[in-house]
């Protein structure tokens, strides 16, 4: 039979969605697509009552009645906590697809998260774990009817399948179902000298999308699993190297570009376990996935299709100088099952028939290697005990693998009391080794690690090594790998009957794996061991996990671990954190110099895009007129000579600046306004004069009848900036203009030339020189330049490029106003995976209010200001609601900007405000499950649109991406309740009469305090009306006194008929000095003063103007030069003006006034009172009447007489503004590209849905028959209408009325009688 390679499109993969997982794409074999998938049995019976087992149950509630569906019960674990399981062997080997649980029927049980582990053989389990390494937490339930089915995102194949809960409600119960298809293994095994070879040469392959599946299984770090090639280089591979799973592919390189790519897929693959590959290509988009780990990265090269026609290779190849092949060994262990673009390679090479397949050296069809059997030491408190015989040589040997230095690996007390041999790791990962002999004599030595590819210096690497201590009464060697330590010495020594594994006593115990242990020269049998000797060791796998692989440290952090948990190292790499996710500098010179106090120029290290993938780079930041100008520099700053280049840009000089296009490209998008200066020095060097075919001669001589050829230079001379495109203008002018700044100007250039002075060609050194403004096309890259002659001749040109100016950042300026407490701005879902971060700055004069919120069906983050003063960041991952709280020493609502960053990753929350100290709360990293967010991210509100914030956002960044809130405002896409910058209601000084204006945002309150005014916009006068007997009185106690300096300004409005009274006094208790505004006989006003230098009046001129004319007046008052001078006016007319001829030390103080009048005083007759209207008293900062009728109303105030003195406005009408424009929040329609969250309803039972439906049934019909019924007994006949009479004739109603003819009897006429 002739094997038929079938290269088809992929098209293995379909998008599922459930409601318990993220939107996540979903892997289906082609074996086992959704279509073939069924319920493995456990629901239906077929999988027997003995193929359950547990670790501890109740015993009411077996394993066996863990069958989904089941209503006689579920599995109750008989201890409560996460260290329980329940187990279902399926009876062969399945490929498991999805998982259901539900919790005990009619009850409040129930398991809420479980972890998955599965297993071939009962004895090595594996946890399914993410796209990240991670353990997959799975939802579980959330009441005790319902099902709950978990798609896994890429299939396992395994036998035994067994759960673990981690969270659960009252009792762990569950009842499960698993679901599948049948695996069909092919398999071939391979023993390190043998593999297959198929022949493709007769059948060529080229394809633009690859697909290549496989499963194997090694105990050797070391092997070529696949290899294919081509005969013009292209290639694919995958390797093992270092327990390191390699894919490699070259689909074609050239000497610019090369093509190769290399992903690492996977680590500690040599534990003899199998493991799953799977690798996609389509054009220049790969992703290996290797055990649910999965890498997506872009393919190196320009070529996308992969031309293979020489050989495929599984299991080795011939010989290991192949390109792309850096191990020397072939694979030794298993693989199956490998489907390369559709050719299942192993069921044809099963067959045997075809003369393309060669089956080279030792190769099987079975898989006969068993298992090592691991033991896992996960505390410090783990051990075996392992009885040994008593003899005079002491052996011991075993595998080991640990992230973990300072562990003890072996403790064996000798026969002798205080004789011992202790082994242990040591801070440096170093095998260290002590042994005391029967004399006490002492032997120490440590086992370096001498593997130079280690990535650490001891045998803390992850990998695999091997162990091996033997004494007797001649020698010690302790061997390490192939690191040998071996001490020839005479030794009194005698072993005891007892080995200790991983921990003794008090001593620091082992974190990591061993297999293959050896005692006494016997090798342990770890299935025979009984429970007393195992001490909190798990037997059956090896728990180790490499957490650094895939890298979680981002920014090129370095990652290092230990048994419970990775680190990042951050040092050098510009970024800070937990997983080196934040920038440690700026994103701007605008950002650096809110927080510094020097003034002028300063050096900085700014970060664009924060936490985003542009680098950090050092600048230069400086603030001049309220602006922020950043300076970024080059290499080409100082002056540079161009000599001897003669052609058109045949000079060129590459800019190199102190960071990469991207990030100049950031600052320069995000800046409002850029410019560079630039400058050319010449002799007889001509920049930009037009070219055409004869202008290159040596005589300057210009055909101006020849065109320019359209793909060659323009001018001898040109600048390149950032949008690679040649600029033929310079300094000082326009883009396309072809001309320097001189060429603009009215006197132009040198001897007439029409573009710049150097195009004059003079001998003489010359310059054009400007700055380049027009920030599109900036910065300067390249800079060409010709003309210059021969380096033997006068012709010679100098250059300079000055920094990069920008000013101002527009993230500051990315500014939205939040006016209605339910607005919102929505972008796209939160990301944080592995981490994100939030960067904000807000401004408010509210106290509470959600800012940040984003939601899934269970899991949500939420940033808000909470009660005036605090900032919280809530989030659930699952382990219920964490608040992490910054409480700010002062309010955080004090209308000044503050800024919030916050960050959720693997490991941590991390929380920072302004520049105060940080906020962290730290996650169990093996619990932590990746946070599931499905709603939009919302900004300015709840999800729901509540407990919405008001004020003002600004610079809002996720992830180091700018959300352009400005945008969405100006765009449309947003208009209720949100404004473009931060626009407060008082910007338009909404309040009147000089009262001060307090900002909502929402709305405003004016505080009118320090006005006479009141009112909701202090536009209400406040006044009384005055019968010649009526007087305010307002004493002054010693606490609230009066002086003479502080009477500065006075102010009374008044309205009268009457020329007499007293509008304001102010009078000392013996009533020997006062101040006294009052009305004049001539119709004026008049103030009388005496204080005790002597008495003095001062009248408002005659200027013919009656103010006792029943009109509003109002009366300044004003002293000045420490009271010697005095100024009475009334309304907008000439003042009286008087300044009395008195030394600087004479009295003009009104000593300890007592009284203030309004009206009249209680000394004056009450017929020669004020009678009228006096309003808007004011005497500096005391206003009386606000006072007087204020409620309630002071005891140093009284009116009298008593009861009769009322407010009035005194004809004014209280001054308001309008209201804002109604505003109704829009109706929002489906989001596109959202997975809805999961509502679970309460469901009813069959019989529950039959009842329902006969009631509404029978309703139905009664409501019909009463219809029918209440039709059939409808009066018929005649009725009054009780309408006007000849309404059908009259114009309108109102005529038919009048015409007084109407049947309605009970309306009569109306009638007036004149008396």
């Amino acid at each position: 039979m002739r094997i038929k390679l079938i290269f088809l499109p992929f098209l293995a993969v379909i998008f599922q969605f459930t409601t318990a997982e993220r939107s996540r794409e979903i892997y289906e074999y082609d074996e086992c697509r959704a279509a073939y998938q069924e319920p493995l049995g456990v629901s239906s019976g077929r999988i027997p009552d003995s193929a359950f087992w547990s670790t501890a149950s109740n015993k009411k509630r077996p394993p066996h009645a863990a069958r989904l569906g089941d209503s006689s019960g579920a599995w109750t674990a008989g201890t409560q906590n996460s260290q329980q399981f329940l187990g279902v062997d399926l009876g062969d080997r399945y490929i498991v697809t999805s998982v259901a649980t539900q919790g005990r029927r009619g009850s409040d049980e129930y398991v809420t998260e479980y972890f998955l582990e599965f297993s071939d053989d009962k004895n090595t389990w594996r946890i399914y774990t993410n796209e990240y390494g991670i353990p997959e937490m799975f939802t579980g339930n959330d009441n005790g009817f319902q099902e709950r089915k978990n798609t896994l995102r890429y299939p396992i194949t395994a036998r035994y399948v067994r759960f673990n809960p981690q969270r659960w409600n009252m009792f762990i119960s569950m009842r499960v179902e698993i679901y599948g298809c049948l695996f069909k293994p092919y398999v071939a095994s391979f023993g390190g000298n043998g593999f297959l070879q198929y022949d493709i040469s007769q059948q060529a392959v080229q394809t633009e999308s690859d697909k290549l599946e496989l499963r194997f299984k090694t105990n050797r770090a070391d092997g070529v699993l696949f290899y294919a090639s081509g005969n013009q280089g292209d290639f694919i591979m995958l390797e093992m190297r270092r327990g390191f799973l390699y894919f490699k592919q070259d689909l074609g390189s050239t000497q610019l570009s090369r093509g190769r790519t290399v992903v690492v897929g996977g680590s500690l693959l040599d534990d003899h376990n199998w493991h799953d590959v799977v690798i996609r290509r389509q054009k220049h988009d790969l992703t290996v996935v290797v055990d649910r780990l999965v890498n997506q990265v872009r393919s190196e090269g320009l070529f996308y299709r992969l031309d293979l026609d020489n050989y495929i290779y599984i299991g080795g190849v011939p010989y290991h100088t192949l390109d792309g092949i850096e191990v020397k060994y072939n694979f030794v262990g298993c693989i199956e099952n490998v489907d390369f673009n559709g050719g299942k390679l192993l069921v044809d090479a099963h067959l045997g028939e075809s003369p393309m397949i060669t089956r080279v050296g030792t190769v099987g069809f079975n898989c006969g290697i068993t298992s090592d059997i691991p033991i896992s030491f996960p505390s410090s408190e783990s051990q075996l005990i392992i009885p040994g015989s008593s003899a005079e040589q002491i052996r011991v040997a075993f595998e080991f693998r640990t992230h973990d230095t300072n562990g003890l690996l072996v403790y064996h007390p000798c026969a002798a009391l205080g004789s011992y041999v202790s082994v242990h790791l040591d801070d440096n990962g170093f095998v260290s080794y002590k042994i005391v002999s029967t004399s006490f004599q002492v032997i120490e030595d440590v086992v370096r690690n001498t593997d130079v590819l280690s990535t650490t210096r001891g045998f803390t690497d992850g990998l695999w090594h091997s162990f091996s201590l033997h004494i007797d009464r001649t020698k010690v060697n302790c061997t390490v790998d192939r690191n040998v330590k071996v001490s020839n010495r005479v030794l009194d020594i005698q072993s005891g009957n007892t080995y200790y594994i991983g921990a003794y006593k008090l001593s620091t115990g082992f974190l990591g794996c061993i297999r293959n242990l050896e005692v006494s020269a016997r090798r342990v049998e770890i299935e025979e061991l009984s429970s007393d000797a195992i001490l909190q060791a798990t037997i059956g796998t090896c728990g180790i996990r490499d957490r650094c692989t895939p890298n979680p440290c981002e920014h090129g952090g370095i990652c290092f671990q230990d048994w419970n948990n990775f680190y990042c190292r951050c040092d050098g790499t510009g970024y800070k954190g937990a997983m080196c996710h934040i920038s440690a500098y700026p994103v701007s010179c605008a950002m650096f110099k809110l927080y510094s106090n020097i003034e002028g120029m300063e050096e900085a290290i700014i970060d664009p895009d924060g936490s985003g993938p542009l680098k950090p780079f050092p600048v230069k930041c400086e603030t001049a007129d309220g602006k922020t100008i950043t300076y970024i520099s080059h290499d080409s700053q100082n002056l540079i000579t161009v000599n001897g280049y003669q052609d058109p840009g045949s000079y060129i000089r590459m800019l190199n600046y102190v960071t990469d296009l991207p990030e100049l490209t950031d600052v320069i998008e995000r800046a409002q306004s850029c410019q560079q200066y630039i400058e050319y020095i010449c002799n007889n060097s001509r920049l930009l004069m037009p070219l055409t075919a004869n202008s290159n001669n040596q005589d300057n001589t210009i055909n101006i009848n020849t065109p320019v050829i359209s793909n060659l230079p323009r001018s001898y001379g040109w600048w390149v900036g950032r949008t690679y495109q040649p600029m033929y203008y310079w300094g000082g002018a326009a883009p396309g203009s072809g001309k320097c700044l001189c060429g603009l100007q009215e006197k132009g250039c040198e001897s007439g030339s029409t573009t710049c002075n150097c195009d004059a060609g003079l001998e003489t050194e010359k310059s054009d020189k400007g700055y380049l403004v027009h920030k599109d096309y900036l910065p300067v890259i390249e800079l060409h330049f010709g003309d210059t002659g021969s380096v033997t001749d006068r012709k010679v040109a100098h250059h300079r490029v000055g920094e990069l100016e920008c000013t101002g950042d527009d993230l500051f300026d990315n500014v939205v106003t939040f006016r209605k407490a339910d607005a919102t701005i929505e972008f796209a879902t939160f990301e944080a995976d592995n981490a994100g971060d939030i960067w904000f700055q807000f401004r408010t004069t509210t106290s509470d209010g959600i800012m940040i919120h984003n939601t899934g069906p269970v899991d949500f983050i939420e940033v808000r200001l909470f009660q005036m003063d605090t900032i919280q960041f809530r989030y659930n991952v699952g382990n219920g609601v964490v608040v992490l709280s910054y409480k700010s020493p002062g309010p955080l609502n004090d209308d000044i900007w503050h800024t919030v960053h916050v960050e959720h990753n693997r490991k941590q929350a991390w929380m920072r405000i302004d520049d105060q100290p940080e906020k962290i709360t730290n996650e169990d990293a093996d619990l932590i499950r990746m946070l599931d967010l499905t709603s939009r991210l919302v900004v300015g509100s709840s999800v729901g649109n509540t407990d919405g914030y008001v004020g003002c956002i600004r610079g809002l960044r996720v992830n180091g991406r700018l959300l352009d809130l400005k945008g969405m405002v100006e765009r449309g896409e947003v208009t209720y309740g949100v404004s473009v910058g931060c626009v407060g209601k008082c910007m338009s000084n909404p309040c009147f009469n000089g009262g001060t204006c307090q900002e909502g945002y929402s709305g405003y309150e004016c505080d009118c305090s320090y006005t006479p005014f009141r009112g909701w916009m202090c536009g209400r006068e406040v006044g009384i009306n005055l019968q010649t007997s009526f007087q305010v009185k307002y004493e002054f106690d010693a606490i609230q006194g009066l002086s003479a300096s502080d009477f500065q300004f006075a102010r009374v409005g008044f309205s009268t008929k009457l020329k007499q009274g007293i509008l304001l006094q102010l009078r000392n208790e013996e009533n020997t000095e006062y101040i006294s505004v009052e009305v004049n006989n001539n119709g004026g006003v008049r103030v009388a003063i005496d204080v005790g230098f002597q008495r003095e009046e001062v009248n408002t001129p005659n200027q013919g103007i009656d103010y006792c004319n029943g009109q509003q007046h109002e009366v300044i008052v004003r002293r000045s030069n420490k009271g010697k001078k005095i100024e009475v006016q009334v309304d907008n007319y000439a003042p009286g003006v008087k300044t009395f001829d008195i030394s600087d030390k004479s009295d003009t103080i009104l000593d300890n006034p007592k009284y203030l009048f309004i009206g009249n005083n209680d000394t004056t007759e009450t017929s020669r009172g004020f009678e009228g209207c006096i309003y808007r008293v004011q005497v500096d900062n005391i206003f009386p009447l606000k006072r007087a009728f204020q409620d309630p109303r002071p005891d140093f105030i009284s009116l009298f007489p008593p009861g009769k003195v009322k407010e009035d406005m005194c004809g004014f009408e209280e001054v308001t503004q309008p209201g804002d424009p109604f505003e109704s929040r829009p109706k929002g329609g489906d989001y596109i590209n959202v997975t809805y969250p999961y509502v679970p309803q309460e469901g009813m039972t069959t019989e529950e849905r039959a009842i329902l439906g006969a009631i509404l049934a029978f309703v139905f019909i009664l409501a019909i028959v009463f219809i029918v019924f209440l039709c059939r007994r409808r009066d018929k006949g005649d009725y009054d209408t009780q309408e006007a009479k000849f309404a059908d004739v009259a114009d309108n109603q109102d005529t038919a009325v009048m015409y007084n003819e109407t049947g309605v009897g009970e309306v009569t006429k109306r009638q007036e009688w004149f008396m």
